[in-house]
Parts: structure tokens; sequence; C-alpha cells
């Protein structure tokens, strides 16, 4: 195990590309690299479709004065789910149709969605997590946790899942029969869970802007990782496993890339900002690897940019 600290460092080169979104900032971003999904709080989610000029889909989701939070994208790419705090919809990114639409119980904290769009799971105030098999229509509730949840993510075939919550507990567990996997406990608040789409490395994060490595199944801790400056947190993630990078976005414009088995850093840049803003900074809402030396980010600023990847592989023998 490693336990890495990044240092200051200059924030790299200039982006590829930087396209607006939108024309102030937003509450929340997903991208898979080809698509991104935005909302500015009230309103419909703009959905965009990498170098278009104007948004491809514009989706309305119930009463537009219950403002959408939540976005996410299957790892397909072919689904989209977004959601309010009590509603949920499904939707086509290849023909921008709906494909379902949800009342919930609970308030909703976290979301996630499982290829071609087949499954959900469903993060809660109470600390209840829900999957739900789209096809079939099958539930399963877990309660694994005893406090609020704040992050999900669910492998691509819908049969992993792994859930943070507000004690800081992350657990890695299996949809079909909600059997507990593997755990571990941050310090703070854990507000950050990701998965690689192969199921073999799990990131993490607290609200102190501590992130962990773990292995899975079995959730062996294979490094830590810690920003830079007191204030600062991990807000995305993408794991690469086929490449084996880490790509981080944060507060403070940062976004960072690491190697996956060990920890190490190897590349940081800094997003944009919108030049109407105060105060000039941004978080980095989400981030996609779109092909092996590029990068794509979507920020609270309203852009979208892509950036290259000049080192990716360990600089220590």
């Amino acid at each position: 195990m490693l336990v890495l600290i990044l240092a200051g460092c200059d924030a790299g080169n200039a982006p590829l590309s930087s396209q607006p979104l939108a024309n102030g900032a937003i509450l929340a971003a997903e991208t898979n690299g080809r698509f991104t999904l935005v909302t500015s709080g009230n309103g419909p989610v703009q959905v965009w479709r990498q170098g278009d000029a104007t948004p491809l889909y514009q989706w309305h989701q119930g009463e537009e004065t219950d403002p959408v939070l939540l976005l996410t994208i299957s790892p397909g790419g072919n689904a989209a789910a977004t959601a309010t705090s009590h509603t949920v919809a499904v939707w086509s990114l290849e023909s921008g149709q709906n494909l379902g639409f949800y009342s919930l119980p609970q308030s909703l904290r976290a979301l996630a969605l499982a290829n071609n769009g087949q499954a959900l799971l469903l993060g809660y105030q109470n600390g209840t997590v829900e999957f739900v098999n789209l096809n079939t229509g099958r539930r399963l509730q877990y309660f694994g946790h005893e406090n609020v949840i704040n992050s999900l993510d669910l492998s691509a075939n819908g049969r992993y899942a792994l859930s943070a919550s507000h004690d800081g507990m992350v657990h890695f567990w299996q949809t079909t029969d909600a059997a507990l996997l593997a755990s571990w406990q941050h310090s703070n608040s854990a507000n950050l869970v990701k998965l690689d789409e192969h199921g073999s490395y799990a990131f993490s994060a607290d609200a102190q802007g501590n992130g962990e490595i773990h292995h899975l199944p079995g959730g062996e801790l294979q490094a830590q990782l810690k920003v830079p400056a007191r204030g600062q947190t991990f807000v995305s993630a993408r794991l690469n496993a086929g490449q084996n990078l880490l790509a981080t976005g944060g507060t403070s414009r940062r976004l960072d890339l690491w190697q996956l088995d060990s920890g190490t850093h190897l590349q940081q840049w800094q997003v944009g900002l919108h030049t109407q803003l105060r105060p000039a900074s941004a978080m980095v809402y989400s981030i996609a690897f779109v092909s092996p030396d590029t990068l794509y980010s979507a920020s609270s600023s309203g852009l979208a940019e892509t950036w290259t990847i000049t080192n990716s592989e360990q600089n220590d023998e």
C-alpha cells in the first residue's frame, strides 16, 4: 500500500477544446465523453452531444418548480436517468424518448444506472439503498447502512453495488441477495464512490479530501490519495482499468490523473472559468476517458473541455 500526498503543481496544458453548455453556473452535469447532461435547476435537462452547437435533447421532468439534482449515464452510453428529490426518469440517449417515470417514497440522495438502463440503484435520506430491475420489476432493499446515503455506483451488469454513507462507511455488495462482500470506513463523511467497469477496483473519498483506491472483491486498500489544500475535496472520478488510470475532479478547478494500481500522481489541470461568474472558481462535476490520450470534463462553470494526457505511466522506478 502507498500513501501519497499531492503537493501543489503547475496546472499543465490548456484544454484542446472548450465548449460552453450554459450561460451561467450549473447545478450538476454528467458526461461519458459523447453525451453530456446538464441541469441548472428549474427547467429542462439539456443533453449535449460533443461538438454540437446546440443541445440534442431537452428533457422535462414533472413540475418545473421541482429541480433536477441528480444525473447519471449508463455504462454503455445508450440510456440515462435524471432525478429530483422524489422522482426518477429514465431516458434513451439514442432517441431522446422517455423510458419510464417513477415516484419515490423517500427523499433521494444518490442514483446509479446499469447498462442499457436495465436497472436503477437508489440511495435514500433514511439510509436505505434500493435496487430495481426495470425489465422484471424486481426490487431489493439494502439495509446495511445506518446513516444518510451520499453516493452510489452500480456495475455495468447490475450485479454489484457500491454505496457510501454520511458516517463514512463504504459497502460493496451483491444486488442478487444484498450479501455484503467488502466494507471499509472513512474517518469523515464518505461523499463519493466509483467502480471501474470491470469490477476490479473501487475509489472512495470523504468530505476532508481523503481518497482511497481499493481492490475488489475483497476490498483491500491499494493506495491513499490526498488533495493538497485544506478545504478542497474530490467531487468526481472515473476509473480506467484497461489503461491503469484514475481521473479525479475536485473543488478549486482541480482535474487530476493518477495511476490506478499505485495511486501515483501523473498529471494535473485546471478547468476553465465562466468570465461573468464570481467567485472565480469551479467544481469538476464529471469526467470521461474519450481515447487513450484524451480526457473530457464538465464543470460547474458550464464548460465542457477536452484535455491531452501526456503522462500516463508511473515515473518512479
